[in-house]
Parts: structure tokens; C-alpha cells; sequence
């Protein structure tokens, strides 16, 4: 990636900016070679520049590194460290500070260059550098670099409009996004992802994914929404017991990162895969304090059973997965039919022991999914806190529930209004969602909730209505103290599938949504806190799976 700005050689410098420099009192030079506008190569990959007139001195904040540079001194301090130039700075014709782009490279931990005619270039390997640099030209409004440095398929659902967006957006809810707080990057089978994180509104942290392809492309965005992580590892998390292999799910644009946790010992194994509940969720289904997929896959693996987890398709590709004929066959199913079609291929697995775990959504969905299954590899299924109504009544029930919380607590005025509004948006969805003149291929105009096309997709959907001709084993559970989807759902199924006999049943007293034991009614706030599933979950699910065997 190439970019064209104002960059005056060394040679130039001493050529025309001389005695400017000297009229400063600057008496050292640079050495021959190509010299770099610190400001300029400095904001370039998003970094802060200030100028302390006082000491004459330019200050370079980037994430935690500061970077303090005194004209024509041979000698800086970085993070409170002394730091020797490798050359001196300098003031040019236009009295900028002008360094070494070795300077720049080696403080701030980039990798630049500097092109034959003048333009700063950053490496494309220094994925951290561009994804600043482009973060940077979006929020400023400029689009050109963004979308050159996209992969096809990106491109192809992310047009400027969407950026236009996108700014908008940005600039609505954090502002300008001017300072970086941290880089860090993470590398799964399908991305590299950088995650820069800016200083946001009120002291809060903002934070954007850039998902990077093999290729070095820009292949998606992720905007995490909660950034606390108060989680900490069961006690039956024995990592001496298992070992734990990044693999991918399926093929092209839309593959999937995932993780085995396969237990120590000769297989095959019997083997799980866990399918999420509603949102962007992560493998772990990570929340607050809970990874309820985390738990049981390595509770599991005490019990010698195998578990699947992957990152959900609008987690890994966010944007990707924005179409107007998107529905829960692509976000949920189709990977979860390729995640078991993979394991029926692995020898370290028993063919005949694929298992399917479903969490909310997810669980309501373990009956499509077995539809699904052509090929009959999936030997049982777990429905975790799964849906026996429409999905969308559950959602009106969770709206109603919500403002009878806040007017109960008392709460501001303005939250009451917002979660009123938010109800009524919801309550029109309904009454156009209930209309039985639309369908999938008769929308309405105007859909006040959006993804229309999703949700009469998924209307009046009960999973037991499927369920209950179908032959594979399940394993319903439910938790008694559930805010998100109540206990007597439990009893939807129970009355759905009363023909079946080889339905098990289990409500466990206590557990919340995530599967946390809560002695408090729950309110989805104690998911802020440390919590694990319980071993008699696991208990009960290796105990169910060694039944049907």
C-alpha cells in the first residue's frame, strides 16, 4: 500500500532548510539518506503529535509509547528511558522536526519506508501499522485507500456508502477517534486480526477489529461491544488432560475458525460440536465473567469426550455476512452441518458418536439442524436453554421484562423512555411479523426491527414441531432462574415431543441463561461476574452421551 505525501531528503534539507534550522540553534545534521517528517510518518499509523514549544520538543504518543524528541539533540527518551538517535533531529525549510525513518521505525515499533518520490510507505507485512493508518483515513472520511486494500469478497458487500456509514456512525458514538490506546494483534486459521483500542467517551475504552486474509487483505471489521473479561477457568480445567488444535470449518470467504479440545489417550473419541446462541458470539461464547463453550469443552475432555467450538459466521465475518437474504441457515446451520462433515472425516473421532450442542438460538435450531444432516452422521443432540416459542414472542417478552426492571429500580426518566421506545419498535415488528399477508417473498416496506427477510424466515418457529418425528436422541436442559429464556419453555418441549421416548429432561435449579448458578432472580447483570457451569452440567452430558452409545 502506497501512499504519495510532502517528504523532504536529507538532501533537500540541506540544501534549502539550513539555515532555518541553524536560526534555531540547531547545529548538528543528518546523515545522508532519506529523512522522514516525524509529525507526518507519526500520524500516518495514527500516533499523536504534540509540540512543547517550551522545551522544543515534540512529544509522539502511540498506545503506551512515548516518544520525546528535542531538535538537535542526540538523545530522546522513550517511555521515560533515554533513547540515542541514530541521528539528530532537525527543523526543514517549513521548521518541521525531521528524524530518521530508522528513528521512527525502532521507537514506535512500525515499519516504514520512505518511496523514491517522497511518499511514506508502511511494510505490507506490518499489518498493526496499516490497520491504524486505514482506520485512520476511514474515520477522517477518506475512502480510496480502504477500499483498494479490501479483499473481493469484502468489497463486494462493502461498498463506499457502507464506509460513509460506517464514519457516521463512528463519529455519532465515540467521536474522532484521535487516540490510541493499545495495538495487539491474534492470528486464528482464517484471520489475522488486529485490535486497536481508542480512548473513547467518559474514560471508556473503543475498540476495532481489523481482520487481515493470508493474503495480507483487508477481509473484515468486528466492533466489540463489551470489553470486560472477568472470566477465570473452572476447576476441573485440567489442560495436562487435553490438548487443544486451531482448525478451520469449511472452505472460501466464509470459513471458520475454530478450536479442538480432544482428550489425552488412544480415540476414537466421541465428540461434541457446540453451536451459539443469538449475537456475534465467540467460540467461547464469551460474556462478562462466563465462556460457557469454554467450560464444557474442557470439562468434557475429563470425561474423554472430544468438543468442537468455532467463532460464529457473524463474529469471523461481520460485515461479510450482511445480505438482505441472509437467515439462520447461513449464520447458524450450514457451519454447523460442515463442523460435523469435518469430524466424520477425522480417525482421532468415533463416526458413529458426532453430537450436537445447541445454547438458546443455537438449541432452538438443533432440530433444523438435524433436518439438515443428509447424511445422517449426528448420533444425538443437546437442547441448552432452547426456545419452545417463536423466537420473536421471546423477544417481547424480554422487552416487557426488561422495562417492568427499570420502572421497578426506579431508574432515570430518559432510560425509561429508551426502553419504552425500544418495546415499541418491537411491538410494531410483531404486529407486521404476525401479519400473515407478508412472507419472505412479500415483505413489508418497512420493517421497524430490520433484517426482515430474516425474520419471516424464522416466524412462528417452534423446534418441536420438527422435533418430534424426528429419530435422533435428545438431551433438553434448562435452568430454573433463566431472564433470557424462561423455565416454562422447558415445558413446550416436553408437550411437543410427549410421543418421543427417547427425549431426557433436566432443569437445573438456580442456573441462569449461561448456565451460572445465581441465588438472586436473575437480571443478565450478574453475567459481569466470575462464574462457571457447574461439573454436574458436565457430568450429565457425558453421562447422556455414553447412554446413547
Amino acid at each position: 500500500m502506497k501512499k504519495m505525501i510532502s517528504v523532504l531528503t536529507i538532501a533537500g534539507l540541506l540544501a534549502s532548510g539550513a539555515q532555518a534550522a541553524l536560526a534555531e540553534g540547531v547545529t548538528g545534521a543528518t546523515a545522508a539518506g532519506k529523512g522522514i517528517e516525524l509529525r507526518q510518518a507519526a500520524e500516518w499509523v495514527g500516533a499523536s503529535v504534540k509540540w512543547d514549544a517550551a522545551k522544543r520538543a515534540a512529544v509522539v504518543q502511540y498506545g503506551t509509547t512515548e516518544w520525546i524528541i528535542q531538535v538537535g539533540q542526540s538523545q530522546a527518551q522513550l517511555n521515560g528511558e533515554p533513547y540515542p538517535m541514530l541521528i539528530p533531529a532537525v527543523l526543514n525549510a517549513v521548521h518541521h522536526l525531521q528524524v530518521s525513518v530508522e528513528d521512527v521505525n525502532k521507537a514506535l515499533q512500525v515499519h516504514l519506508s520512505v518511496g523514491e518520490q517522497g511518499e511514506i510507505v508502511i511494510d505490507q507485512a506490518d499489518l498493526k501499522s496499516r490497520a491504524t493508518h486505514l482506520l485512520k483515513q476511514v474515520v477522517a472520511g477518506q475512502f480510496d485507500e480502504m477500499r483498494a486494500s479490501m479483499s473481493e469478497p469484502l468489497q463486494a458487500t462493502v461498498p463506499v456508502p457502507t464506509l460513509q456509514m460506517m464514519q457516521q456512525q463512528i463519529i455519532a458514538m465515540y467521536g474522532k477517534l484521535d487516540k490510541v490506546l493499545n495495538v495487539s494483534e491474534t492470528t486464528n486459521a482464517v484471520h489475522h486480526n488486529v485490535r486497536v483500542m481508542y480512548a473513547g467517551p467518559q474514560g471508556v475504552p473503543v475498540a476495532i477489529d481489523v481482520r487481515f486474509d493470508r493474503d495480507g487483505k483487508v477481509d473484515d471489521f468486528f466492533f466489540p461491544q463489551l470489553l470486560v473479561d472477568n472470566y477465570h477457568a473452572p476447576s476441573y480445567d485440567h489442560p495436562e488432560r487435553y490438548k487443544a488444535e486451531e482448525v478451520k470449518i469449511g472452505e472460501g470467504s466464509t470459513a471458520l475458525p475454530g478450536a479442538l479440545t480432544i482428550p489425552q489417550g488412544d480415540g476414537p473419541f466421541p465428540v461434541v460440536v457446540l453451536v451459539h446462541g443469538s449475537g456475534t458470539n465467540n467460540r467461547d461464547e464469551s460474556i462478562g465473567g462466563s465462556k460457557f463453550f469454554r467450560d464444557l469443552a474442557v470439562g468434557l475432555a475429563n470425561e474423554g469426550v472430544a468438543v468442537l467450538r468455532y467463532d460464529k459466521r457473524t463474529f469471523e465475518h461481520t460485515f461479510k455476512s450482511q445480505s438482505p437474504t441472509f437467515t439462520v441457515k447461513e449464520e447458524t446451520t450450514n457451519d454447523a452441518i460442515a463442523a460435523v462433515q469435518m469430524l466424520a472425516t477425522d480417525k482421532r473421532f468415533d463416526a458413529k458418536q458426532i453430537y450436537v450442542l445447541g445454547h438458546s438460538q443455537g438449541a432452538m435450531l438443533v432440530p433444523r439442524i438435524i433436518e439438515q444432516d443428509s447424511k445422517h452422521q449426528i448420533a444425538g443432540a443437546m437442547v441448552f436453554a432452547g426456545p419452545s416459542k417463536p423466537l420473536e414472542d421471546i423477544l417481547l417478552w424480554q422487552y416487557q421484562q426488561g422495562l417492568e426492571r427499570v420502572k421497578k429500580a426506579g431508574l432515570p426518566q430518559e432510560l425509561l423512555a429508551q426502553v419504552e421506545a425500544q418495546l415499541k419498535i418491537w411491538e410494531q415488528s410483531m404486529t407486521l411479523l404476525k401479519d400473515t399477508k407478508y412472507s419472505v417473498s412479500n415483505l413489508p416496506p418497512q420493517f421497524p426491527a430490520g433484517n426482515a427477510y430474516w425474520w419471516f424466515d424464522l416466524r412462528n418457529y417452534r423446534g418441536q414441531e420438527i422435533a418430534k418425528s424426528q429419530k435422533v436422541p435428545l438431551f433438553i436442559a434448562q435452568g430454573d432462574n433463566d431472564i433470557q429464556v424462561e423455565a416454562s419453555n422447558l415445558d413446550g418441549w416436553k408437550s411437543g415431543l410427549a410421543s418421543r421416548t427417547d427425549v431426557t429432561y433436566k432443569l437445573y435449579p438456580k442456573l441462569n441463561h449461561v448456565f451460572v448458578s445465581s441465588d438472586k432472580p436473575s437480571t443478565g447483570e450478574e453475567y459481569m461476574l466470575p462464574g462457571n457451569a457447574p461439573q454436574e452440567v458436565i457430568t450429565d452430558i457425558a453421562k447422556w452421551i455414553k447412554s446413547t452409545k
